[in-house]
């Protein structure tokens, strides 16, 4: 593993729904010519999954032919049987059945592998939920990163409606109240706020601002 100043770091943000992680991550990740995995993606290509198959009972059997691909680089790409499921994922359905088969530690460790695989390369930044706290609690840098509900849902609401996906403003806020609880209460990996970690509040505060933040943090990274 790298010294925690070389240019091979690995990167954890950790937080909830709508905190901004994605956005964060993406930035900072390009700022420091990192690769960004985007975690929540691979829980959601699952999900996605999942359901289009009729949602199997034997998890094991599923995952293991799972034809399912993950792409990190310029952007975050997801196909099934060879097809682009990127936008897909995105639906909130498709969310709140990824924060249960969250909860299945088949699940998690079929994905702990890939991520931890992906990540162990260095110069990563992996965002998720339990990014800091069980795949890498050995991470050079871990964050977390939170805002409080209001702006986590309005956050999410104008996501949505930019990629065309109409939901009201209020039923985003209750799904996101659902999702809050779902993460922090299941008993595998919950949403924790990782030993270590620097705690970073954006509420009020832009992306561009928190990456700012960030950098400050990590040894040779500023100016």
């Amino acid at each position: 593993m790298a010294d925690g100043k070389s240019k091979d770091l690995i990167i954890t943000i950790d937080g909830p729904s709508g905190s901004g992680k994605s956005t964060v991550a993406k930035m900072l990740a390009k700022t420091l010519g990192y690769t960004y995995i985007d975690t929540g993606a691979m829980y959601r290509g699952v999900a996605y999954a999942y359901m289009k198959a009729g949602e199997p009972t034997d998890l094991k059997v599923f995952l293991d032919d799972l034809p399912l691909r993950f792409e990190f680089g310029d952007g975050t790409k997801v196909s099934l049987n060879n097809i682009d499921i990127s936008r897909e994922i995105r639906e909130p359905g498709v969310s709140l059945s990824a924060s249960s088969l969250s909860k299945d530690r088949v699940v998690r460790e079929y994905l702990w592998h890939i991520q931890n695989k992906l990540g162990r390369k260095g110069s990563v930044v992996l965002e998720g939920r339990d990014m800091g706290s069980v795949v890498f609690p050995d991470a050079h840098i871990k964050f977390y990163l939170d805002a409080n509900l209001s702006e986590r849902a309005r956050r999410r609401y104008h996501e949505l409606s930019s990629k065309g996906m109409e939901q009201d403003s209020g039923s985003v806020e209750t799904e996101m109240v659902k999702r809050d609880r779902s993460d922090s209460e299941r008993d595998i990996a919950p949403l924790v706020v990782p030993d270590g970690a620097i705690l970073i509040d954006s509420t009020g505060i832009n992306a561009e601002q928190v990456v700012s933040l960030m950098i400050d943090r990590i040894p040779g990274a500023g100016a």
